[in-house]
């Protein structure tokens, strides 16, 4: 065998070499890759956190967006979805009205009736939100849901309980200023009680499968307790 041919099979050899151990490198990461996805999946919090003991809200008077009362008793008889912000959020409020517009769709096809569940926006900015003006918005979203809002002492006495602050911020001009407000939905189980929180972000479906499970399961000790 010539020097020539020695060299050329030596290259083919080395490249040979060379590939097989780009594709062992490439398919070792692959697994990697995949078992760290897996793990992490395996480990991202659920949207919906249910707690195991619930407390009863003490009362409160709001305002809802027909001028009528919305009290404690409003949430009463169906499930809660309570979410707290205002009409001049840029993001968060509508994306999250958004997103519940779909949770809801997707719990009813899930077969559970529209009469056991509400959905609540209630404005922390009643300087600027006024009732009609929050109707015409939620109802954008979804005809059925509610629009709600307060002094800033009613709301207040609502938001301690569920743990949801709010903060008018400094104006950058006349009437312009954002509000901090929590991202979170609080949930009220029927018998008028905190029973869970839903944080951002989420996925509709897991939201309305975790709920769904949560429905069924306290259905039957829910109607034993109202009787």
């Amino acid at each position: 065998m010539s020097s020539i041919t020695r060299e050329k099979l030596m290259a083919a050899v080395l490249v040979a070499a060379a590939l097989v151990g780009t594709a062992l490198a490439v398919s070792g990461y692959w697994a990697l890759w995949q078992s760290r996805t897996t793990a992490e999946e395996q480990f991202m919090p659920a949207p919906l956190v249910a707690f195991p003991e619930r407390r009863r809200l003490a009362e409160f008077t709001l305002v809802d967006d027909e001028k009528g009362v919305f009290d404690l008793k409003s949430l009463e008889s169906r499930w809660s979805f309570i979410f707290f912000g205002f009409m001049f959020c840029p993001d968060i409020c509508p994306t999250t009205l958004y997103d519940l517009s779909q949770v809801k769709q997707e719990i009813v096809a899930q077969g559970i009736s529209e009469s056991d569940i509400q959905f609540v926006f209630i404005s922390v900015d009643p300087a600027r939100d006024k009732a009609a003006q929050i109707q015409r918005y939620v109802q954008y979203f979804d005809p059925a849901f509610l629009g709600v809002t307060g002094s800033i002492g009613q709301l207040t006495n609502l938001t301690r309980q569920l743990g949801a602050p709010f903060r008018a911020e400094p104006e950058t001009a006349t009437n312009v200023y954002e509000v901090t407000h929590s991202s979170a939905v609080y949930l009220v189980d029927p018998l008028g009680r905190y029973a869970g929180i839903i944080s951002p972000p989420f996925v509709a479906s897991e939201v309305a499968a975790q709920f769904s499970q949560l429905y069924r399961t306290n259905k039957a000790p829910q109607l034993a307790l109202r009787r």
